[in-house]
């Protein structure tokens, strides 16, 4: 039976959210601008610090995580803090000159370091011009290297530990932890993979094939880094509600597929991070869900057609039904509080506002008693004040994380529509595949799969209360299936042996068996 935990006690004197509502529902924290590319490489850092401390995947305490991450500074400043090797490289140097006035430009400009000596860097390479061929192959592989973030801010691809480290800002006092983009998504993460049932089994995979097997590229960007940096302090406060959740042991099962795929670590990595954008999702619906009390999550998904169909419109309510669902659970979890008898008795005694107050402060950290908002005159009003706020809180970050997410990862979709409706991409497809296949699977096998994995409604099977409601035709729905078997045909994921015989079957097994 899933337990809800209550906050550590740490929390209760802390200096972080104004109110303490998203958190309690989901976590400490989710948060849109952390892209499912972000929140990998956070968890990674994660299990990394853990992995040294001897630790990985044993929360030993509920709630207790305090690690301490690599900063990795020396790293950033080569990859993305040093525009002077296409211009030393233009000028034609000799070898000599070259490494000579590339290390003054960078004892004279590098960020966030007490030493900007980087003359180490001259023994590890043949040439200057060897140098800079990698940094230029470490400057293209970076994750999101085409954004416009500050250097700081900015990541390589987890070729292996060197090339793992938090976000930061660096700026002329400091160097310092900034949570915009690391948002603690990837510790919330960590947290839900440690509470799966086969978190022993993860970690024997992740471990062995990400940090005990030493590749090539890592070993580049060790020679970069040199020693790793290590953050001055630890990292605490993360925080999870749910002390088990199906979903941790989906996301655990889909993560044990991908890596047991026979193919590289390196290309398993973005199945991995397309399927935790999806799970992360139906979490966060899911935790609306039971605080509301309300049906399974499902998600209809168009199987894009060239022409508007009744399910374009299905699934389009479909995600707009459920985009609305976190914000209903706000609103729900905070007027809550009125039923508890530590409620009614405050409300009953003689100074109810400041009683209620009191009550709110202890669960929400809301209102300060000594600052209470003004025109309070009964205790009603604080919980329709504190709804508000919650809300307007909800909608800056949390409550873009199913649409944001949906989008990043390909499950949703605007294209040849005004509204936003679920239809899965090739990306996403694949995914699906490689997570639910493991040699072969009947074609309506594999649409039951996605429903009963997912909430995915595609074919007229998993549809049967909708049509029943006569809000579509089987039909409808069939036309949906068939196009989705065209999409995998077209991928090379489905074979068909007779008009009775289709089979979807996973590209890489399928290259073993042959």
């Amino acid at each position: 039976m899933m337990e809800i935990l209550k906050r550590p006690v740490s929390h209760e004197d802390r200096t972080g959210p104004a109110f303490w509502v998203d958190e309690a529902i989901w976590g400490h924290r989710l948060h849109d601008e952390q892209t499912p590319w972000l929140i990998l490489l956070e968890f990674l850092g994660v299990l990394r610090s853990e992995q040294v401390a001897g630790r990985a995947f044993a929360e030993g305490e509920f709630n207790a995580l305090s690690y301490r991450p690599q900063t990795q500074l020396r790293l950033r400043n080569l990859i993305f803090n040093n525009p002077y090797l296409l211009t030393i490289g233009a000028e034609g140097l000799s070898d000599d000159a070259a490494w000579t006035k590339w290390l003054e430009l960078m004892e004279q400009n590098a960020g966030g370091l007490e030493s900007r000596d980087f003359s180490y860097l001259r023994g590890r390479f043949d040439s200057f011009d060897d140098f800079a061929s990698v940094v230029g192959f470490l400057q293209s592989s970076a994750i999101e290297g085409a954004s416009n973030k500050r250097w700081s801010s900015k990541f390589v691809f987890p070729f292996g530990p060197s090339a793992l480290y938090e976000d930061a800002a660096v700026t002329a006092s400091g160097v310092s932890t900034d949570r915009r983009f690391f948002a603690r998504t990837g510790e919330v993460l960590y947290l839900m993979l440690c509470r799966s049932k086969r978190a022993a089994e993860l970690r024997d995979r992740l471990v062995g094939k990400l940090f005990e097997q030493p590749t090539v590229y890592d070993r580049l960007v060790a020679a970069l880094q040199g020693e790793p940096q290590l953050a001055e302090r630890d990292r605490p406060g993360a925080y999870l509600p749910c002390s088990t959740h199906p979903i941790f042991d989906q996301l655990a099962e889909d993560w044990i597929a991908i890596l047991d795929s026979p193919i590289s670590v390196f290309d398993a990595l973005p199945h991995i991070v397309t399927i935790t954008g999806l799970n992360l999702v139906r979490y966060q619906l899911d935790r609306a869900r039971e605080l509301l009390d309300s049906v399974p999550i499902t998600m209809i998904c168009e199987i894009v057609s060239p022409r508007k169909t009744v399910i374009r419109d299905l699934a389009a309510d479909s995600f707009q039904a459920n985009n609305a669902l976190p914000g209903l659970a706000i609103d729900h979890y905070v007027r809550s509080a009125e039923t508890s008898h530590e409620w009614q008795l405050a409300v009953a005694s003689d100074d109810a506002v400041l009683s209620a107050a009191e009550v709110l402060g202890r669960q929400f950290d809301w209102p300060d008693p000594d600052d209470l908002p003004t025109g309070m005159s009964n205790p009603r009003d604080l919980i329709d004040e504190l709804v508000g706020r919650a809300k307007t809180r909800h909608a800056q970050h949390v409550g873009k994380v199913h649409s944001t997410w949906a989008r990043q990862i390909g499950l949703s979709s605007r294209r040849s529509s005004r509204r936003v409706r679920y239809a899965p991409t090739d990306r996403l497809l694949k995914t699906l595949v490689v997570c639910c296949v493991s040699e072969r699977m009947e074609f309506k096998d594999f649409l039951a799969a996605l429903h009963d994995r997912y909430g995915f409604v595609i074919g007229d099977q998993q549809a049967a209360s909708i049509i029943g409601a006569g809000k579509a035709d089987q039909e409808d729905f069939s036309d949906n299936a068939r196009r989705l078997e065209e999409r995998l045909i077209s991928l090379g994921l489905l074979n068909r042996l007779s008009d009775s015989a289709a089979y979807v079957e996973n590209p890489f097994r399928r290259e073993v068996r042959a």
